[in-house]
């Protein structure tokens, strides 16, 4: 055993310090040997390297969760800037209104005026479409496929009907290049005068004017063919 005071070796059952001379009351506190100056700083250092590598480690934590919330927001950010762009970009699903009708939907217009069987208005998505607003939107579209601009859009307007339509309707073939040039002059006819030309002529032999109830069964038929195949076809026949 060992003095609580001086810290000597003392025999067991001593009752005093032969050394200092100091009681010895308790002799289970005894049974080790007192902590040094030099142990109570080894103690400190252990504790503080303990805590600066508690830190760290919770520095190093804290820092991989920051970033992984960040990589979220990011990846978040992303995906709603892709989910914007195939709003307005093309998976490019435009805008659809009379100001704005894209070249894109004239061949679903065509189909939605097949299918109402001739009769108007046209349902078609949100708009309500008569009939010179439809001839418009349908030779406008062939116009401009034909030239080279099928990502335009149309303002369409209210144009008013021809006041006397008229023109022969006779069988006959039509080929591109002429029927792209009616659908420009049709359509243009309709951009100057407010209003649906009475007839449109052919540059073809033999080919009589036509009126706008054919030009519209020719921009029709033009515009499914354009829908399936993605081209416009080498002729109609009228």
């Amino acid at each position: 055993m060992f003095c609580p005071k001086c810290g000597k070796d003392l025999p067991d059952n001593s009752k005093f310090c032969k050394y200092c001379g100091s009681q010895i009351k308790n002799k289970g506190t005894l049974s080790h040997v007192p902590a040094s100056a030099g142990d109570d700083e080894k103690s400190k250092n252990i504790i503080i390297v303990g805590l600066v590598a508690l830190i760290v480690v919770l520095i190093v934590v804290f820092a991989a969760i920051g970033t992984g919330m960040f990589s979220g927001s990011d990846e978040g950010m992303s995906s709603d800037a892709s989910s914007s762009s195939s709003v307005s970009g093309d998976s490019g699903v435009q805008s659809l209104s009379l100001s704005s009708f894209p070249v894109s939907e004239a061949p679903g217009l065509a189909q939605a005026i097949k299918d109402n069987g001739g009769n108007f208005p046209v349902n078609y998505k949100s708009l309500s479409l008569s009939k010179s607003q439809c001839l418009y939107i349908l030779t406008k579209s062939v116009s401009l496929i034909g030239h080279g601009d099928s990502g335009a859009t149309i303002s369409v307007g209210n144009p008013s009907y021809a006041p006397h339509p008229s023109g022969r309707d006779y069988s006959n073939s039509i080929a591109q290049a002429n029927y792209v040039d009616m659908s420009d002059r049709f359509a243009s006819w309709i951009d100057r005068n407010g209003q649906v030309p009475n007839y449109v002529g052919i540059y073809a032999g033999g080919v009589p004017d036509i009126s706008p109830s054919k030009m519209l069964d020719i921009e029709i038929a033009i515009l499914l063919q354009y829908g399936s195949t993605g081209t416009l076809p080498s002729s109609v026949s009228v």
